[in-house]
Parts: structure tokens; sequence; C-alpha cells
């Protein structure tokens, strides 16, 4: 080869080298901080301008950013249908039912309703604007059907039953701590027992607002033990959402021995105080059950002494039976008006199949103007027990599914329902 064509080949593959070593744009993209990469979206972008507003405006921004987001996803977003067939957790009725959810909804539903794992079939798939009319249109031949409706949706669905995506619990905190903590009941597994094995831990408590506590929080005790206690359920609360927290709120965290256990992120919210994240380390040599009571406590206090009217404890799953929901009713919480992205429409037979699903997994369903309602049913158990195991200060009325024929008389909120009747015109149509 002659001389001057090798000094051509090797310049070439100078140049061919030089130019492999410069990065692509989405090399250069990956190199940036994450929230540097997130604000080169306009929708992310608004959102994190808003985090630095006051409170209201704030809040304001970021549910614009995300009805913003819902309404450019509707179009493409898709529900599977998929009916399912298997035992009920409460006297083992066989169980027709239909879900129209996305994955993890449809964990969630057929885990709750059923005993074991139902048998599954697939129905299609229905567009998210048009659940409605899938739900007319197809399981007229099954017990329950639940069909997810995200926003905008559901706002136009409200002469329907609706199940809210999730319930925010409050409590009163604009009283005397020893107030909230004497509740209804005394013996174990009280809130006077949890308070008195929470004193005796002997924890010390640590307020701050450091950049690098909050992320150790997060990594070190929110997300380990969050993952570990609802597994595929869940619902990790975004990075950017505990920056955003941390400009307006306050981390407690618990300590024992000068070694944090455990901890609580507040947050100002619309005027109010939430709890946004507990996190609890579950390899401390304190159960952790025992630590998760201590968050509870400790942010309880908190607010009364903040002379905060009311606390939010987070919102839970719309079933009166979630252990989740339960739990935060033990420290007198209530339910309020529900504030959710998703719904879902509601259709049911009053059948047998489904008085034993409901006495399992009784719903909390939304009829307009905050308006909630139990839906419930008493197989095998007296009404009486049932709405005892259910109630919670903030349901307008319970409606409880009874067999044909049956001659319980309802008495205060509870409206009793004999079949074939329908609590609240959702009848599968």
């Amino acid at each position: 080869m002659p001389g001057g064509t090798r000094v051509a080949f090797a310049h070439v593959g100078r140049l061919a080298h030089a130019a492999a070593a410069v990065p692509t744009p989405l090399q250069l993209y990956r190199r940036l901080p994450e929230e540097l990469r997130r604000c080169l979206r306009p929708l992310n972008l608004l959102e994190e301008c808003g985090s630095v507003l006051p409170d209201r405006l704030r809040v304001a921004s970021a549910a614009a950013a995300e009805g913003a987001r819902r309404m450019l996803q509707l179009g493409r977003t898709r529900y599977p249908v998929r009916r399912f067939v298997g035992q009920t957790r409460v006297g083992a009725r066989e169980l027709r039912a239909i879900v129209a959810a996305d994955d993890q909804w449809t964990r969630y539903w057929t885990r709750s309703l059923f005993a074991g794992e139902p048998e599954a079939a697939s129905l299609g798939d229905v567009m998210a604007g048009r659940v409605v009319e899938g739900a007319d249109r197809v399981g007229r031949d099954v017990d329950l059907s639940l069909w997810q409706a995200a926003w905008p949706v559901a706002r136009r669905l409200r002469d329907h039953a609706l199940v809210p995506g999730s319930v925010p619990l409050w409590l009163r905190t604009d009283r005397p701590m020893h107030e909230i903590i004497r509740g209804e009941r005394a013996g174990r597994g009280s809130r006077r027992d949890d308070a008195r094995r929470v004193r005796r831990l002997g924890l010390t408590i640590r307020v701050t607002h450091d950049a690098r506590h909050h992320d150790w929080f997060r990594r070190e005790l929110y997300e380990p033990y969050t993952s570990r206690r609802f597994g595929d359920l869940f619902l990790r609360v975004p990075r950017h959402a505990f920056r955003h927290a941390r400009r307006h709120g306050t981390l407690l965290l618990l300590e024992r021995r000068s070694e944090p256990v455990a901890g609580a992120l507040l947050e100002r919210w619309n005027g109010d105080v939430r709890v946004l994240a507990f996190g609890v380390r579950t390899d401390a040599d304190v159960p952790s059950g025992l630590l998760l009571e201590a968050c509870y406590f400790h942010a309880i206090a908190f607010a009364v002494d903040a002379k905060l009217p009311r606390l939010s404890l987070g919102a839970c799953r719309p079933v009166l039976t979630d252990g989740v929901l339960r739990y935060k009713r033990k420290w007198g919480a209530y339910v309020g008006a529900p504030n959710t992205w998703d719904a879902f429409v509601v259709r049911y037979r009053n059948t047998a199949a489904v008085r034993a699903a409901l006495t399992a997994t009784p719903l909390v369903i939304e009829r307009g103007a905050g308006r909630l309602v139990a839906l419930t049913a008493a197989h095998d158990v007296s009404i009486g027990d049932q709405v005892e195991r259910i109630d919670i200060p903030g349901l307008a009325e319970i409606a409880c599914l009874t067999a044909e024929g049956d001659a319980t008389s309802a008495s205060g909120r509870v409206r009793v329902v004999p079949a074939p009747g329908i609590a609240d015109g959702a009848a599968t149509r």
C-alpha cells in the first residue's frame, strides 16, 4: 500500500475513534443528575417550580401537572378485562367477578376478594374513557365487577356507585395527648397499651430538615420497610416527593442509643399537615411493629405540641377490613372525603357469593359530594358484630346486604338490604 494511502487510512481511523469517543445525546442525558433529568420534561418542570411556592399554590401546581399528564395519557390507556372464578375468603362460596384495571390494582382486588388464586380468563381490554360502556356490555353473568375509572372520567360518573382509589384518614389533634391515648377501650392492642410500650422504649426524637437525613431516611428506612411489608403491592412515594416535602415539612427521626431506628416524614399540604411516609429499621433489636407504633405515637404528639387542629395519617385502600385502615382507625382516625385520581365503577348482584365476599371485603362507596357509604354483608356473623368490626367515623351510612326474607331491621346509620335488593343502584345491568 502506498505511503500516502496508509496515512489517509490512519487519519480516517483516528477520526472514527474520536467520533466513537464523543458521547451520544442519550449518554449525555444519563450522566445528568436525576433532579435535572426530571426537569427536562415540561410537566415535571412545572411541578418542580411549583414546589418552591407557598403551600396552597404548590398543591395547585402539582394538581395541574398531574391532571395534564393524565389527560395526555387518557387516549392511550387501556385496561385488561379479566374474569375470575374462585372461592371467597369467608364462607367458601364460588365468586364470579370481573376486574378491569391495571396489573397492580388487579392483584389487590383478587387477593382481597378470593381466598386463593382464582381461575382467570382474559376478556380483552377496554379504553380508559369507555369503562362504563364496558361495564354495561360485559359482566351480566358475574356476581361482582370493578372497572377502573381514571381521572377525569370518574368526575363524570357521579350518578354511579364509585369505589375511590383511596380514602384519607384524619385524626383530631386539637386536644391533649392523654385524651387521644385514652381511646375507647383498654387491654392489649389498645392505644393505651401501644403508648405504654412506646414510652418504655425510651426513644429520643430528632427533628430535622437536613437534606442528607431525608435522603438517608428514604433509602434506609422507608423503602426497605415498606417494600418488605407490602411486596408487589408497594406504591412507592417517588424521590422527588421527598425532596419537595423537605421544603415544606419536618422529618422526625426516632433514635435508640443514638442510632435512628424509625422515622416519620410530615408535610404541609393544602393548609393541613399529613404524614407522607413512615420508615422502620427492619434489622433493629426492637420488633418493627413496635417501632411503627412509636412512629404513630410521636407523629401525633408532634401535631398536638404544634397545636395543629388535625393531622392526616395518610391514605388507605378503600376496604374497611384493610390492615392499614384498621390500625389508623385504632388511633381514633376518621375517614375524610376522597381526593384521588382513580376510582372504580362497581356493579354487583345481591347473591350469596357477593354477601360472602363483602363480609370479608366491605367496600367504601362514594355517592357524590364526599358522602361515603359502607357496602358490606354479614355472612355467618350478626349484623351488629359486622358493623362493630368495620364502623368508622366519617361514614354516612352502612348498607348491609342480607338473604331474601331476612327480617332483620335497620337501626341508626345501618340500612339492611334483603336480596334481591341493591344498596345503591349499582346493580349488574
